[in-house]
């Protein structure tokens, strides 16, 4: 019998409630740890429905049963969380965009490079429908040789308004829905 992952989710706001639902969906194969978020209120929310609160970031990392830490929150602040969850010796995935420049996603990788952990993206929209009838019809070559493929997307609830259409923060519609047009 193989070893149940067990994954703890900073940030308990959309995504992050969102990928600790996910993980509950799967049992046997995943187990969700807990969360835990800067905003006690949100943590409050997680108790609430029965899901672990860390009291500190802190205690997240040295929760020795932790496997894997899923980072959900602002994009500015996905280096130093993500870096320190890979020092802690955690396997990383942090949300879309991974980080606001390739300086920091450089130092990133050299930071999983240096710990011999695992680093990677969560990209969500590869798994939407119509990007993967897209990408099957690619593969299949039904078409021909497509050479472009034009896409729309302006948000999951129309353009951002919270923190994600701040430059210092999230970037706006380029980093929050450019990255999935790029990827």
């Amino acid at each position: 019998m193989s070893k149940v992952v067990r994954v703890a989710v900073v940030g308990y706001g959309g995504m992050g409630g969102w990928h600790t639902k996910r993980l509950q969906e799967i049992p046997g194969v995943v187990e969700l740890a807990g969360v835990y978020d800067i905003k006690p209120e949100r943590n409050e929310a997680a108790e609430a429905v029965g899901i672990h609160a860390y009291a500190s970031f802190e205690e997240l990392l040295a929760d020795k049963t932790v496997d894997i830490v899923t980072v959900a929150i602002p994009n500015d602040q996905h280096e130093p969380v993500c870096i320190r969850a890979l020092e802690a010796g955690k396997l990383v995935i942090s949300e879309k965009p991974v980080t606001m420049s390739t300086a920091s996603l450089e130092r990133m990788i050299a930071a999983a490079n240096r710990t011999g952990s695992v680093f990677t993206v969560h990209q969500n929209r590869r798994w939407d429908e119509d990007f993967r009838i897209a990408k099957q019809i690619y593969e299949s070559k039904q078409l021909g040789r497509v050479f472009a493929i034009e896409s729309r997307v302006h948000g999951s609830r129309g353009i951002p308004g919270d923190w994600r259409n701040t430059k210092a923060q999230g970037g706006g519609m380029v980093l929050e829905w450019g990255v999935h047009m790029l990827d």
